[in-house]
């Protein structure tokens, strides 16, 4: 007998501004613009209604998608996760900011699992810059400049750094361009926002290493090599989900 299909989960995107007859259409389009990025899944997150009293649209998941939607909802709360979604995390705050108004995602189960300060946020003050020792990894993809520090380039998936280094130093790693990662450490100047986000305002490179392409390889197979149970489900996020809610009071 074929399985029952699964309700769609539904959110909560809660601004404390407008009401559905005074929000702009505009407006109302780029928040949700930049919240189907944040959630992703594009094909199986669906705008349901606005509700009436505040700004409240309503969201609904598909079922087999809202695990992977709820994991990006945790990455962004972290500040973690594709870079389009950080980004649009952001300027939903600054048109918050803009419309003297705060935000929240609410799940299903009425947890609130995204914040958006906005105009609270907007009244804290700046602090730093400071430095902090820290590294980055990645692929060199570019060393040039005609000063000293010299501007080095570096690709980490979808991410591209900028570090600053001596000529000495970014005459070795420029050995290394396209071909090796690296990782390199140095010293970072560090700003918080108003918004309570921590911007890299520059890195200084101080020294490098290369990461042999072996060791990857090698941590990867341990990994892998590690037994459980789980390995063997088609999607255990959706059976961890299914586990969840059926232990959830009604």
């Amino acid at each position: 007998m074929p399985r029952k299909p699964r309700k769609p989960r539904e959110y909560r995107f809660e601004i404390d501004a407008f009401t559905p007859d005074t929000i702009p259409l505009s407006r109302l389009s780029q928040y949700l613009g930049d919240l189907a990025r944040i959630m992703g899944q594009e094909a199986s997150v669906h705008l349901v209604k606005v509700d009436k009293g505040s700004t409240v649209p309503i969201i609904s998941v598909d079922w087999e998608a809202e695990p992977k939607v709820r994991e990006r909802l945790r990455a962004v709360k972290f500040n973690e996760g594709p870079a389009e979604a950080r980004r649009a995390f952001k300027e939903i705050n600054k048109r918050l900011v803009e419309d003297n108004a705060n935000g929240v995602l609410v799940d299903p189960g009425r947890s609130k699992v995204l914040r958006f300060p906005g105009a609270d946020a907007a009244n804290q003050v700046e602090f730093g810059p400071i430095s902090q020792a820290g590294s980055f990894q990645g692929v060199p993809i570019k060393v040039g400049g005609e000063n000293d520090p010299v501007p080095i380039h570096i690709e980490d998936g979808a991410e591209k750094h900028i570090v600053w280094g001596s000529r000495s130093l970014a005459k070795d790693i420029s050995l290394h361009l396209f071909t090796s990662v690296v990782r390199i450490h140095g010293i970072g100047r560090w700003l918080r926002t108003r918004m309570g986000e921590w911007e890299l305002r520059e890195f200084h490179a101080t020294s490098f290493e290369v990461i042999p392409d072996g060791d990857i390889k090698s941590n990867i197979s341990k990994l892998r090599s590690i037994p459980a149970d789980w390995k063997k489900l088609d999607d255990p996020i959706a059976e961890l989900m299914a586990m969840r809610e059926a232990g959830r009071p009604q």
